[in-house]
């Protein structure tokens, strides 16, 4: 851990010693070099790139027509953002979106897909240790006919334990059913209640802990 520490603190200063080698990340700094697991790899990524909480409360975030309150916001760079959700399917159920409004998932840049899978991977593998889940589910509904209802490309992930849907593969039937068909099978409107700001507020706090 200390070596680890040591290294974060010199790749920020680093101009040309820095390439991607297989097996993980190589850090040549003069005269020795050091060569760091994937683990270790995206957590230099998350260090270095992700907006602190301080810094997160002053952007401003967009999920299509609708401005997203930077307190439900627990996790951002340049290019992506994970925030808490209104109506959960389970517990840990949340949305990572790119920062730029974008409706379908083809219109992304290169940068924005790697971004927002790699903050997805990053966000994904938190929750489901904090959750105590053994599994997750990722979806992306692309396009109206694939279910979306808010027109900006988004990340559904969904930390999952055994039992928690009745037929494991339920979910996916759900995500893919137009809403009102989601509604008579599910029933989802009347188990998933709207949370008042200071619920998701609260847990948006205790994800950002986990993050930073």
């Amino acid at each position: 851990m200390l070596l680890v520490k040591q290294l974060v603190r010199v790749v920020p200063c680093l101009s040309s010693g820095v390439a991607i080698a297989r097996g993980g990340l190589q850090i040549s700094t003069g005269p020795y070099t050091a060569k760091l697991g994937s683990t270790t790899h995206r957590l230099i990524r998350r260090l270095s790139n992700s907006y602190s909480s301080n810094t997160m409360d002053t952007e401003t975030y967009a999920f299509g027509p609708y401005k997203i309150d930077p307190k439900e916001v627990f996790y951002s760079t340049h290019l992506s953002y994970a925030m808490v959700n209104l109506r959960p399917l389970l517990p840990g159920h949340v949305l990572v979106c790119p920062r730029r409004e974008v409706k379908r998932f083809v219109d992304l840049t290169a940068d924005e897909t790697s971004d927002l899978w790699l903050t997805a991977q990053e966000v994904g593998s938190q929750l489901e240790s904090y959750h105590k889940a053994s599994s997750l589910t990722f979806a992306i509904q692309d396009g109206p006919q694939a279910g979306q209802t808010v027109p900006h490309v988004h990340i559904h992930i969904v930390p999952r334990k055994g039992g928690d849907f009745e037929k494991n593969d339920e979910i996916y039937d759900a995500i893919d059913m137009k809403e009102k068909e989601l509604q008579q099978k599910l029933d989802l409107d009347k188990e998933r209640k709207d949370r008042s700001m200071e619920e998701m507020a609260e847990e948006a706090q205790e994800y950002r802990k986990l993050l930073s």
